[in-house]
This record gives C-alpha cells, structure tokens and sequence, in this order.
C-alpha cells in the first residue's frame, strides 16, 4: 500500500479540526447550563408589570415560528427605583398584554437579567444548541476520517 501524504495529512488534519471544534462547542454547552442553574438557584421571585411586547420570528426551514418576549417593570427587593428590562426566555402564546402583570424571576446582582417564570423549569434546555452543534462537529469528524480510511484501505491498496 502506498501512503499519499498530502491527502492523509488534510483528511486527518480535518478531523482533528473538527474534533477540537466539537470538544469547544461542548464546553460552550456546559458553560451555558452551568449559568442557567446559578442563575435558578440565586433567582428572586417577583410580580412585573408589562411595557411591551417583542416578536421575534425563528425560521427553522419554511415556516416560522413566532416567539414573544415581554419587557417588563418591577422593582428589585431593597431598591427603589423600578427596573425595565426584556426577559431572557419567551412566554407561550397567546402573550400578555401591555400593563397585565406577569411571574418573572431576576438576579439580585444583576436585576437586568429578567425570566419570565411562565417558562420556568428544568435548565436541561439551556446549552442544548450548543450541544447539538457539538455532535454535528463529532459527525462530521467521523465522516471525515472514514472518508480517509475508505481511500487508505479500498482506493490506494488497488
């Protein structure tokens, strides 16, 4: 069997590129639940009045989904002032409407950081992208080095 450099090099070079990429994503992952479990297990519990309402539109594939996220007003326990803010996680629909009161939970160090408590729950949904991507990343490392052993093995030994 003769090896050919140049595309072993690239083929093998591409999967560990690949297999880098998915180890940071997944580490992005577990950065990012990590955050949202500090962020539930520090949370304040409070009632915020509705100011507005944003649409965002999500399109996965041809249709769109719609998701809506209250900017709320409330007043953080031991301040004064009232705080606005756009809440992190989206409310089902149909959403609240301007001047309805809503659940929220916020950072007591950081009262900008708003959740909306209609969304509340597990936090096994925080980093999933990132975790999805990851696998992807791993995927198409395994495809690429079996791509290298398909030519090592069935191509170059002929």
């Amino acid at each position: 069997m003769k090896i050919h450099y140049v595309p072993t090099l690239l083929l093998l070079g591409a999967t560990l590129l690949f297999l880098l990429l998915a180890a940071g994503l997944l580490l992005k992952g577990r950065a990012v639940r990590r955050s949202a479990r500090t962020f539930r297990s520090r949370a304040v519990h409070s009632t915020a009045t509705v100011v507005a309402i944003e649409a965002k539109d999500l399109a996965l594939g041809s249709s769109p989904d719609t998701r809506y996220f209250p900017r709320v007003s409330f007043v953080p326990a031991g301040a004064s002032e009232p705080v606005e803010a756009l809440t992190l996680t989206d409310v089902p629909a149909p959403p609240p409407g301007v001047g309805d009161e809503i659940e929220v939970a916020y950072d007591p160090e950081h009262p900008e950081r708003v959740d909306a408590r209609a969304t509340e729950g597990d936090v096994e949904g925080a980093g999933r992208t990132w975790f999805i991507l990851a696998l992807l990343a791993a995927l198409t490392a395994a495809g690429v080095a079996a791509a290298w052993l398909v030519l090592a093995f069935v191509v170059w030994t002929s």
